[in-house]
């Protein structure tokens, strides 16, 4: 997220991702390690939060967290400890990450695009850290298709689910903006994920630089 968070809100969001995580391995696991391909020693992750991709990254990697919610730190930094990963902490949010340009090998975004301000700034920011050939990594929900009645429940509820979700949007065609930011190479996926809920359908996948 790329704004100052709420008190309460901030600490409830630390929370329910904490308690999501176990069900969110079993819903996104396979599928993340697909998409993170062969990781390097250094990944710059966008919006870590309570460290729920750590356990995919093996013991010794050094994680770049774009992270400016200071309600995810305590979680976030005792997850990095439990599976033996390095955490360098930027507090920029992830329109101006405070990453050196054409240094990184793999950028990760999971649940991450829904909520910054800016995902066209974002993804340009994306394109200047990463080194030619580097792979954005991405994981999102997104818009349901028009006129359906997921669609309209979505619409329905934006508002006051923005509010509680510190800016999710459920209604961005994430695809299209990840489509449209100029990569060299993308190989993007659409799911629909199981469940109920208002946060589907998803897209996945990896752009290459």
């Amino acid at each position: 997220m790329s704004h100052k968070p709420h008190p309460v809100r901030g600490r409830l969001n630390s929370w329910f991702l904490a308690v999501a995580e176990e069900p969110m391995h079993r819903e996104y696991g396979k599928r993340k390690q697909r998409i993170f391909g062969e990781l390097p020693p250094v990944i710059v992750e966008l919006g870590p939060g309570s460290g729920a991709n750590f356990r995919y990254y093996p013991r010794g990697t050094k994680v770049i967290a774009v992270e400016p919610n200071p309600m995810m730190l305590k979680r976030m930094y005792a997850k990095a400890a439990e599976h033996g990963v390095e955490i360098d902490l930027r507090h920029a949010g992830a329109e101006g990450m405070e990453v050196e340009s054409e240094s990184a090998d793999l950028v990760v975004s999971t649940l991450v695009l829904c909520s910054v301000r800016d995902p066209e700034q974002v993804l340009s920011e994306v394109h200047r850290v990463l080194r030619p050939g580097g792979r954005f990594a991405f994981l999102e929900h997104v818009a349901a298709e028009p006129d359906t009645r997921l669609r309209k429940v979505q619409e329905a509820i934006r508002s006051p689910w923005h509010w509680l979700g510190e800016g999710c949007h459920l209604n961005r065609d994430t695809a299209r903006t990840i489509e449209d930011a100029g990569f060299a190479e993308l190989n993007l996926d659409h799911f629909d994920g199981s469940g109920n809920t208002p946060f589907r359908p998803h897209i996945s996948g990896y752009a290459i630089r």
